[in-house]
This record gives structure tokens, C-alpha cells and sequence, in this order.
């Protein structure tokens, strides 16, 4: 049945105060409740019976199946208080990577549509995939303001609750939501990749003609980097504003739990041992078989009258040729020099087989590349077929290329 807007509008304007009260109440409500709610709010002038019709008229209350007497507040209804009241519910990390999940599967399905050229299937993946983003980036700003809202409470709030509990509560929110939230929102986690994807196939589908609505491509574009980027920064802030708290409560917690033991202790045994050693026991090293005087002496005469004797002696023996390692490494760095003067080379590749007929393959192929990519050289292939250049232990098939200065 579908619901008058104004309508709806006015009785949430009227019944405000019975909506939170409503809102507040976690689960499944029945008649009989919801009536006694309305018969103690003092704000509701009309009769108990006509306000239970119109919550179901206006489809606030919904059944929890067909022919229930049980009902629960409609999911659009609570989302609207909770946003007017500035509350907000975190999403879990998995319902985060099942988005993600929707928009990978979405994608599958836009490339197929794109390959088949199947005009309303790309329209539908797209509406599909415009949705998935709007509640990705809903669900990201409600779970951030869920996470500064509960640090905002622990620094605020003077109740009556110990360093522990907070110290784990503040642990639940580090390990459960930030964390995993960084995880999969980082540069290298799930939800870059699948936004990457996603991006790539808009762009072909406006390449290809095939979605005519350029301004929503445009600005569904404009919303995958955004949300992307927003995220990492949303969750790096939430991990900034929590880790001093986590730290300061890790810290208190320690102090907390000794203080605890401390008292334990001094309930069990009383004051006479108090103070006379340790309340928590600390590792320290500990010595046996400590040594007399009398070897320490001996030890000390031994070391003093132990006979010198001259330190051993190395002989160097210089090699009468270098290593045919250094050689080639000179050589292959005297070239740069070598070619500069006569540069250009119509072609390197021939130069260098003709010039050094004795190197072989590996050397020339090493002086080949060394030039090539040389800061300053430029080379240039040529448009010819492609010869055969003999070495001296076989031979290399190139194309000719030009080498000159750059």
C-alpha cells in the first residue's frame, strides 16, 4: 500500500517523542505495548487505539511476517531517526567486503553486457552498481561516526565504569572496525581492485556508445575515486583518534590489574610482609659457582706469564694477470668513450661485431644494451629486414639501429 507523504511527514511531526520511544525499543513490539507507550507520553492527545491504527496505516510498524501480533519498526523509519538524532551504526567489515563483492560480480556482468552489446543489461549493472557505491559510502561515514562518537564518549564520560572495561571496549572497536576496515579500504586490499574494474568498464561503455546518460557516467566516475580515497583518509582519522586512547587505557588497564594483585595480596597475608619484597615477581639474572679469589689470582698469573708469541704471518702473492672479470668490466665501460668520438653509427650492432671480432656473444650483446641504454645516446631502429651478424662463437640476428648523441 502506498503511503501518503505528507501525511506521514505530519504524524512524525505530532509524534515525535513516541517514534524515539519506539525506536529505543530494541526488538519486536506488540499492541499491547505500543499502547501503553502512547497512554504515557502526555505530548498525544488522541486515543491510544487511533494511534496504534495509524502507525500501521503509515506502514511505521510493519508485521514481522504475514498475520504476526508482533511488530518491528520499518528498517527506512529507524534509519531516518537515527539520522535525524545524529546516531549512527557502524557496518561490520564483513558486510563491507560483501559490497564489495556485489560490485565485483556487477562488473562480471557489465563486461559480458558490453561484449554482447546488450544496451538493458549495461543500463541495469550500471543502476546496480550506482547503488552499491551510494551505500558503500553511506555505510563508511555511519561506521566513522560511530567510532569518533564512541572515543568522544570515553573522553567525556564520567560514569562509574572500570579502566578494564573500557580498555576492552576501546580493543573491540580497534580490532573489529578499524583495523579490518584499513584492510580492506588501503591501496593494495579488496575494494581498489573491484573500484579500478568498475571504472575501467565506464569508461568503455561510454567509448562504445553503449549508456547514453554521460552525466550520470561522469559523475558515478567522480564517485568511485572519491569514494575510494575517502575511505583510506575516513579510517586512517578513526585510527589516529583512537590509538592515544587505546594506548593511554592499555597503559591504565596495566596499572589497574597490579594495583588488583597488590591489594589481593595484602588482604591474604596481611601487613607483614609488606614491603619486604616483590608484589609481582621480576625476571633478573642470577649467578652460581661464583668464583673465589684464589682462582681469580690464578687466572690473572696465568694470563700475565702466558709466553708472547708473534702474530701469524700472511702472504699476499700478486697476481701476474687481472681476473677476466675486471678485463670485461673495463672494457665495457671504456666504450661509451669509445663510440662518443665517432657517433652516429649507422649500425651499432655491425660496429661492434667488426671492431671486436675476438669478443664473443655475450660480450657483445652486453655492449650492444650498455650503448643503447646509455643517458647519452640515442638510438633508433631502422626500417629494414633483419640481419645476421656473425661473432666469434656464433651469431645474432637484430634489426640495424642507429646510434647518435642525444
Amino acid at each position: 500500500m502506498k503511503v501518503n507523504p505528507q501525511s506521514f511527514f505530519n504524524f512524525c511531526a505530532s509524534h515525535t517523542s513516541l517514534l524515539r520511544k519506539l525506536a529505543e525499543h530494541d526488538g519486536e513490539i506488540s499492541e499491547f505495548e505500543t499502547i501503553r507507550l502512547v497512554r504515557i507520553n502526555p505530548a498525544i492527545e488522541e486515543l491510544p487505539e487511533t494511534t496504534w491504527r495509524r502507525l500501521r496505516e503509515l506502514q511505521i510498524l510493519v508485521p514481522t511476517e504475514p498475520g504476526s501480533d508482533l511488530y518491528l519498526m520499518a528498517e527506512p523509519v529507524s534509519r531516518l531517526l537515527a539520522y535525524l538524532s545524529n546516531e549512527a551504526n557502524a557496518a561490520t567489515p564483513e558486510m563491507i567486503r560483501g559490497y564489495v563483492s556485489s560490485l565485483e560480480t556487477t562488473t562480471k556482468r557489465l563486461d559480458r553486457s558490453l561484449d554482447d552489446q546488450d544496451i538493458q543489461e549495461v543500463a541495469l549493472a550500471f543502476e546496480e552498481i550506482s547503488q552499491t557505491l551510494r551505500r558503500i559510502h553511506a555505510d563508511l561515514n555511519e561506521t566513522q561516526h560511530a567510532i569518533l562518537a564512541e572515543v568522544a564518549r570515553y573522553k567525556t564520560e564520567r560514569s562509574r565504569v572500570s579502566v578494564r572495561q573500557k580498555y576492552q571496549r576501546i580493543v573491540h572497536w580497534m580490532e573489529r572496525y578499524v583495523e579490518p576496515m584499513i584492510e580492506i579500504v588501503r591501496s593494495d586490499g579488496p575494494l581498489r581492485p573491484a573500484f579500478e574494474e568498475a571504472e575501467r568498464l565506464l569508461h568503455r561503455a561510454r567509448e562504445e556508445a553503449l549508456f547514453n546518460d554521460h552525466p550520470a557516467l561522469a559523475r558515478n566516475l567522480r564517485f568511485l575515486r572519491l569514494v575510494g580515497v575517502h575511505a583510506l583518509r575516513v579510517f586512517t582519522q578513526c585510527r589516529k583518534e583512537i590509538q592515544p586512547l587505546y594506548e593511554s587505557l592499555r597503559r591504565s588497564s596495566f596499572i589497574a590489574e597490579g594495583a588488583a594483585r597488590a591489594l589481593e595480596k595484602l588482604q591474604t597475608e596481611g601487613l607483614a610482609k609488606w614491603g619486604s619484597e616483590y608484589l609481582i615477581g621480576i625476571a633478573m639474572e642470577r649467578y652460581q659457582n661464583v668464583p673465589s679469589d684464589a682462582a681469580i689470582a690464578l687466572t690473572l698469573r696465568r694470563i700475565v706469564e702466558h709466553p708472547p708469541e708473534p702474530p701469524p704471518f700472511l702472504e699476499f702473492a700478486i697476481e701476474k694477470e687481472n681476473p677476466l672479470a675486471l678485463v670485461r668490466l673495463r672494457w665495457l665501460d671504456s666504450l661509451p668513450d669509445t663510440v662518443g668520438g665517432i657517433l652516429p653509427v649507422s649500425d651499432l650492432m655491425a660496429w661492434l661485431v667488426s671492431t671486436y671480432p675476438d669478443r664473443d656473444t655475450s660480450e657483445i650483446v652486453a655492449a650492444f644494451g650498455l650503448l643503447v641504454f646509455h643517458r647519452d645516446f640515442h638510438a633508433t631502429f631502422v626500417d629494414e629486414a633483419q640481419h645476421t651478424y656473425a661473432t666469434s662463437d656464433g651469431e645474432v640476428k637484430a634489426f640495424p639501429l642507429i646510434l647518435a648523441s642525444t
